[in-house]
């Protein structure tokens, strides 16, 4: 009787990952943001119209508050974002976009449409959909403990 010697999820989905990865480096590069990697366009997504506190960057974005603060201090220190008290919470500060940071973020944001749409046109509406759904599952799964 054969093994089955199916790949594991994880590994799979690590290599799902960077091909996304790579295809949103290349998109960024060509629009000539060569100083952003694909992570930073979790910021950009994650950062709300009136800026954003860290905890809740890093709360939507799925990823941990000093994660969150490395990409943030890289952005802040090339002109992406700019970091200020809040003026509701002296103790906190706000992180809004500088006009460059806009502009990435809309690129970032274009970027990642685009990559949906060839993934919706590759694996269909549906499939997609349900992918989304699946993954966000086991995202959930992680931090229900």
């Amino acid at each position: 009787m054969a093994t089955d010697r199916r790949t594991p999820l994880g590994v799979l989905l690590s290599a799902a990952e960077r091909a996304l990865s790579v295809e949103l480096e290349e998109g960024l590069h060509a629009a000539g943001y060569h100083d952003l990697r694909a992570a930073h366009a979790q910021v950009f997504f994650a950062i709300g119209a009136e800026g954003s506190r860290l905890t809740d960057l890093a709360g939507r974005a799925g990823m941990t508050k000093q994660a969150m603060g490395e990409l943030v201090r890289y952005l802040e220190q090339h002109a992406y974002l700019e970091v200020e008290p809040d003026t509701r919470d002296r103790r906190a500060k706000l992180i809004r976009p500088t006009p460059r940071g806009w502009s990435a973020h809309e690129t970032s944001i274009s970027l990642l449409a685009d990559s949906d749409r060839r993934l919706a046109e590759r694996l269909g509406d549906q499939a997609l959909r349900d992918l989304r759904a699946q993954l966000r599952r086991i995202g959930q799964g992680e931090h229900s403990d």
